[in-house]
């Protein structure tokens, strides 16, 4: 079992007289793995990184290193490193004094200080790169300056605030891998901040989805897109289509008016919920074999697949991925399987959830 290298516990962070930014935050972080804060902007995941930078004090709570309180080591003294949104480099340094900068405060000897920066810069892939000019260099390679800066340090916690939003889309995508691969190679703890659902998916070992200040779900990439617990989550991570239900009773529920087994259960007979299923999941098929059936309204090539809105007759609005065309104005039919179907309570606690999924094993 992997060790925890940092908890929160019951964290707060508040300023004056204002909301708090964090709410009880309560998680534990385990040695050598890729984490990610996900969420929209304002929902307190900066400042969590901020905090355990120790660029930012809590308001209440305690933050723990390993099993020791950290709340009043400075943050000289403690074994993290942060890899900016703007990268943060010496203009007027070249790439090797830019990388060697942290060891030279150290009063590392020369000798030492260039092994250790040949060696990051190797990491990054930018061997030969030394004499190079910050002023002369992409977007791509000054974020990977940035990164071999941080890790020549040896930090036992790298810390990621949005360093690839300001990358193109092709460059981003190559930049993930890289990423990745990297945290393997290293063996340390990332913890990467991003609004980007899909950089999160890609990337995480686990993923804390947060908003208004609380961690509303957290999971791996694939219990957070499966099992989203609420409409928030299910909206905010990947593409989803949302209508409300009522679950008749275990495995049986009833939505735009027509009632669907499904796999969901332990909630109360005839309780209101919200049901879930995903574009990609809604096949297209001819209007009598279809479990719905819809018109569709616009449709969009998106490479991969076309996207399309499509209206039922009840008015509800319908998202579908499909590699097939369909005619603008047409009926068609859209089918899909038992398990494609999500029911989600109305403002279950992730605890909640939890013990419902244990219930369904038991």
């Amino acid at each position: 079992m992997a060790n925890t290298i940092i908890s929160f516990k019951d964290v707060v962070k508040q300023y004056d007289e204002d909301d708090p930014v964090l709410k009880k935050i309560n998680f534990d972080i385990e040695e050598g793995r890729f984490y990610t804060l996900l969420g929209p902007s304002g929902c307190g995941k900066t400042t969590i990184l901020r905090i355990i930078a120790g660029f930012t004090d809590v308001s209440e709570g305690d933050i723990f290193f390993e099993g020791k309180r950290m709340n009043d080591i400075p943050a000289n003294k403690r074994q993290v490193n942060t890899v900016f949104q703007d990268y943060a480099l010496f203009p007027h340094m070249n790439v090797f004094d830019n990388v060697a900068f942290g060891l030279k405060i150290k009063k590392m000897s020369k000798k030492d200080i260039e092994k250790k920066v040949l060696e990051a810069l190797k990491l990054v892939q930018l061997p030969g790169y030394e004499n190079r000019e910050i002023t002369e260099m992409s977007g791509g390679q000054r974020q990977r300056v940035a990164i071999a800066r941080a890790i020549v340090n040896e930090p036992k916690i790298l810390l990621l605030d949005e360093p690839l939003s300001a990358l193109d889309l092709k460059l981003r995508t190559d930049m993930q891998y890289e990423l990745r691969a990297l945290q393997k190679r290293l063996g340390i703890t990332f913890i990467f901040v991003t609004h980007d659902q899909e950089e999160a998916l890609a990337m995480s070992d686990e993923i804390f989805v947060m908003n208004k200040g609380k961690i509303v779900q957290s999971g791996t990439p694939v219990d957070i897109y499966d099992e989203p617990i609420n409409h928030f989550v299910a909206d905010f991570v990947g593409e989803s289509n949302i209508v409300a239900g009522e679950m008749v009773e275990d495995n049986l529920v009833k939505f735009v008016g027509k009632t669907f087994e499904c796999v969901d259960g332990g909630m109360r007979p005839n309780e209101p919920v919200e049901v879930v299923l995903r574009p990609e999941d809604l096949s297209l098929t001819t209007p009598e074999h279809g479990k719905l059936v819809v018109t569709v309204d616009t449709q969009l090539f998106r490479g991969v697949h076309y996207e399309m809105n499509c209206i039922d007759a009840d008015g509800n609005e319908w998202m579908v991925h499909s590699t097939k065309k369909a005619k603008k104005g047409s009926k068609v039919g859209l089918y899909f399987e038992p398990e494609d179907i999500h029911v989600m309570r109305f403002n279950e606690s992730e605890e909640d959830f939890e013990a419902r999924l244990d219930s369904y094993e038991d």
